[in-house]
């Protein structure tokens, strides 16, 4: 699968229970959002590993502050990149 940011976002929000798409972007601060608990982080997490199959540690979230950064690392880890 081709990663884009867009499509990223897109699959973080349905990943997030109660999140709208339209309120995140690539600069938003993640781990500030009010649905950001530890539910959303296995969710995320899990989400990476479904679309992406990248297997990431909750702490390695740390490492990231916005949706782009997280991104970038997933995609940095994703081999069918270039």
């Amino acid at each position: 699968m081709k990663m884009n940011l867009s499509n990223f976002i897109e699959n973080f929000a349905e990943a997030i229970e109660d999140l709208d798409e339209n309120t995140i972007n690539p600069n938003t601060q993640y781990r500030k959002l009010e649905q950001w608990d530890s539910l959303a982080v296995l969710s995320v997490l899990s989400m990476i590993d479904l679309e992406y199959g990248i297997r990431l540690k909750a702490e390695v979230l740390r490492t990231t502050a916005t949706i782009e950064d997280l991104f970038a690392l997933v995609h940095s880890k994703n081999s069918n990149n270039p």
